[in-house]
């Protein structure tokens, strides 16, 4: 397996920390790719759904559930904002025409690394259908606890709360740039952060392992939190990518 460093600091102003999730030997976009491969199309393939994770000190006590927020859509969070980034480095960003539900098979299980391998063969042809020279994908990813302590995983985005202290949106992913003509990958990289929620967000109701639903004031919260994340590990992921400036 691939050796993981974890870099956490504070960004300045934004009160954001960054757990860049980086491997050592990983290949990065070159600027003779961006120029050859200039057609790109981007692929978002996280979960619909944030993850609602209670972290006791016990981790038989923790609870690990979903939430449905009001007005929430990863895809309209991540999609624009990669295809501006891509933009900036030289890109052309096209349309990409797909289902996110036809490609769940990259995940084993619900709290599976990414695979992207079973589905390959698929979206190749359907990028080719498009006349699409490189595709940027963005897979949840799954890191050891990066906001607190806990020996436990935090998979994809969502909130967390560890037992006793405040809540933070979090987020990991990983981002892949994939030569359609080639068949491979020419660079990937993955990016992690979490930003405190105010204080008393959390509700007592979200300590559950079903599915709760988020609205109200609330939902307007939790959404600006987990969009911020989002984009800021996506930024972190393109950039040790060579996707982004």
């Amino acid at each position: 397996m691939k050796r993981r460093v974890l870099l956490t600091f504070a960004l300045a102003g934004a009160g954001l920390l960054l757990a860049g999730c980086l491997g050592g030997s990983q290949p990065r976009v070159t600027p003779e790719h961006r120029q050859l491969k200039n057609r790109a199309a981007v692929l978002v393939l996280v979960d619909a759904q944030p993850r609602l994770n209670r972290l006791a000190q016990q981790p038989t006590r923790s609870t690990h559930g979903r939430a449905a927020v009001a007005g929430w859509d990863a895809t309209a969070v991540l999609a624009p904002y990669l295809a501006k980034r891509l933009q900036g480095v030289g890109l052309t960003v096209v349309p990409f025409a797909y289902d996110p539900a036809d490609y769940a098979a990259i995940y084993a299980s619900s709290e599976a690394y990414p695979n992207p391998a079973p589905v390959r063969a698929r979206l190749r042809e359907l990028a080719q259908a498009q006349k699409i020279d490189m595709l940027v994908s963005v897979y949840r990813q799954v890191e050891r606890d990066y906001v607190g302590s806990s020996i436990e995983n935090l998979v994809g985005y969502g909130l967390v709360q560890h037992e006793g202290t405040g809540a933070h949106a979090f987020a990991c992913v990983h981002v892949e740039a994939y030569d359609v003509h080639s068949d491979a990958v020419i660079g990937y990289a993955d990016g992690c952060r979490s930003e405190p929620l105010p204080p008393d967000v959390w509700q007592d109701a979200w300590t559950s392992d079903a599915v709760v639903p988020i609205d109200g004031p609330s939902a307007t919260t939790v959404s600006a939190a987990m969009s911020t994340v989002l984009q800021a590990a996506v930024l972190t992921a393109a950039q040790e990518t060579g996707l982004s400036h």
